[in-house]
C-alpha cells in the first residue's frame, strides 16, 4: 500500500514538473503543433477499435495481393519501354526493400517472377490495359479508405478520378524513379565522403523521402480542404513509424531465416503478407492522425457529436436555419465550410447532412457553392429534415401506420409508435421560417415569394 502511494505521488510530481516545463513552449506554434499531434495520437489509440482501422488494413492487404504487383509491374514496364534500365534497377531494389525487408534473396524469388514485365501474364492479366485496370483498382481503394477514415462519403467526379488515377499510373513511376535515383546519388556521395555516421544519414534520407510522400498522400487524397500542418503531422508519425517497424521487421525476418533454415524459406510468403498488413495499418493510422490534428480545435464538439443520437439532424437543421436566414435577409448563401467552422464540426459532416437534404429537394447549391432553400421555407418543416436524414416518416397516427408489425412486441410497440407520432407532429408544426425568425427576431418578411434559384 505504501509503495503504491509513493509511486502515485512520484508520478504526480513528475507530471506537474512536465506541465510546468512545457507551459512556455505550449504557447508557440511548434508547441501547439506538438500538442495537437500528442492529443491526436492519443485519440487514435483510444478509438483504434471503434474506427475499424485494422479491418480496413486487412481489406487493403487482400486487395494488394491482386493489385499491388500489377501496379508495380506497370511502372517497371513503362521504365523498360522508355529504356531507363538504370532507373528500373533502382526502383526494383527499392520495391524489394519496401515489400520484403529482411527476406533473403533466394526466398524472394516469388516476387521477382511477378515483377518481371516480360512475364506479366503470370499475374493473370491479358495485356497492359488489364494490368492498368487492376493497378487502378488499388488506387481507387486507397482513395476510398483514406476518405472513409476522414469520414468523407462523397466522391470526386468520375472523370476527375479517372484523370488522377491515369496520371499517377503513367507519371508516378517516372517520378519515383527520379526520386530513387536522387536518393541513391545522395547515399553514394555520403558513403564516398567517408562519414562515420553514413548509415544513419542514409536512413534519415529514406525517412525524409517517406515522410514527404505520405504528407502528399494525406494532403491530396481526402476530398476536403486539408491544412499542410495536419498532413505533415500524419506524414511524420506514419513515416517514422514505418521506418521503425521496418527495422524491427528486418530483425525478425533475419532471425526466422537464421534459426529455421528448413521452414524459413517457406515463411517468405506469410512474412510478405504480414508486412503488407503492417504497412497499411501504419498508413491508415497516419491518415486518422491527420484528421484528428485537422479538427483539433473541434475536439470538444467532436466528442459530443460522436455520442449524440441526433447529431446529423442537428447539423441539417442548423443548415436549414442559416440558409433560410440568408434568404430572408437577401445575403449571400452560406458555404458549407463557413457552417462547419461556425458549428465547430468537420466539413465532411456538414456536407453529408446537406447532400441528403439536396437529394430530398430541400436545399440547393448555388453556382458559388452556397446553400439556399430549394422551395419556399414557409412550406418546409423540421419533419422534412428528419425524413431527409433518416428516410423514415410517420404520416399520421397509429391508425395510419403501414409499417411491418413485430410479433411478440405488441405490448411495447404501440408506445414507441405513439412517441414517434408525437415527435413527428411537433416537427411538422415547426417551419424553417419560424426558426429563422426566432433565431433573429429582427428579421423582416421574406424579400421574395420564391427562394433563390439553385443556379443563381
Amino acid at each position: 500500500m505504501a509503495g503504491s502511494t509513493l509511486l502515485r505521488t512520484l508520478y504526480g510530481k513528475l507530471l506537474d514538473g512536465a506541465r510546468k516545463g512545457w507551459a512556455p513552449v505550449a504557447e508557440t506554434s511548434v508547441g501547439r503543433f506538438a500538442t495537437d499531434i500528442f492529443l491526436g495520437a492519443r485519440a487514435v489509440a483510444r478509438d483504434f477499435q471503434g474506427e475499424n482501422i485494422s479491418l480496413r488494413a486487412a481489406a487493403l492487404t487482400y486487395i494488394s495481393v491482386f493489385s499491388l504487383v500489377p501496379l508495380l509491374t506497370v511502372g517497371l514496364a513503362l521504365l523498360q519501354a522508355l529504356h531507363q534500365e538504370g532507373f528500373q534497377r533502382r526502383m526494383r531494389s527499392a520495391i524489394h526493400l519496401a515489400l520484403a525487408p529482411g527476406i533473403r534473396e533466394e526466398s524472394s524469388e516469388f516476387l521477382n517472377r511477378f515483377l518481371n514485365p516480360a512475364h506479366s501474364i503470370a499475374i493473370g492479366s491479358v495485356g497492359f490495359v488489364a494490368l492498368l485496370f487492376s493497378a487502378g483498382s488499388l488506387l481507387r481503394h486507397i482513395d476510398g479508405a483514406v476518405n472513409e477514415v476522414w469520414g468523407i462519403r462523397r466522391q470526386r467526379p468520375l472523370l476527375t478520378r479517372v484523370c488522377i488515377y491515369l496520371g499517377l499510373l503513367l507519371l508516378g513511376p517516372i517520378l519515383l524513379a527520379v526520386s530513387f535515383s536522387g536518393t541513391g546519388a545522395v547515399r553514394a556521395l555520403i558513403v564516398n565522403a567517408g562519414f562515420s555516421i553514413a548509415p544513419q544519414i542514409a536512413l534519415a534520407t529514406t525517412a525524409l523521402l517517406l515522410v514527404s510522400s505520405l504528407t502528399l498522400l494525406y494532403y491530396g487524397t481526402p476530398y476536403a480542404k486539408v491544412a499542410v500542418r495536419s498532413a505533415l503531422a500524419g506524414g511524420l508519425m506514419a513515416g517514422l513509424g514505418w521506418v521503425l517497424a521496418k527495422q524491427l521487421y528486418e530483425e525478425f525476418a533475419e532471425q526466422t531465416f537464421r534459426y529455421d533454415a528448413l521452414y524459413g524459406s517457406l515463411s517468405a510468403l506469410p512474412l510478405f503478407f504480414a508486412w503488407i498488413y503492417v504497412s497499411w495499418l501504419i498508413i491508415l493510422c497516419g491518415a486518422r492522425l491527420s484528421y484528428a490534428v485537422e479538427h483539433a480545435a473541434f475536439r470538444d464538439s467532436l466528442w459530443a457529436f460522436g455520442t449524440h443520437p441526433r447529431a446529423l439532424e442537428l447539423v441539417a437543421a442548423r443548415a436549414a436555419i442559416d440558409a433560410t436566414r440568408a434568404w430572408m435577409d437577401g445575403l449571400p448563401p452560406p458555404l458549407p465550410r463557413q457552417l462547419a467552422a461556425q458549428l465547430r464540426v468537420p466539413e465532411s459532416f456538414v456536407h453529408d447532412a446537406i447532400e441528403r437534404m439536396e437529394k430530398a429537394q430541400l436545399l440547393a447549391f448555388t453556382r458559388k457553392g452556397g446553400i439556399c432553400p430549394a422551395r419556399d421555407p414557409s412550406e418546409l418543416t423540421l419533419a422534412d429534415v428528419a425524413f431527409a436524414i433518416h428516410g423514415v416518416s410517420i404520416a399520421g397516427g397509429l391508425e395510419t401506420w403501414n409499417g411491418p408489425r413485430a410479433p411478440g412486441f405488441e405490448q411495447v410497440e404501440p408506445l414507441f409508435q405513439a412517441a414517434d407520432c408525437a415527435t413527428a407532429e411537433v416537427l411538422r408544426q415547426t417551419r424553417w421560417i419560424d426558426l429563422a425568425i426566432a433565431s433573429r427576431p429582427s428579421l423582416a418578411a421574406p424579400v421574395a415569394d420564391e427562394p433563390q434559384a439553385a443556379a443563381s
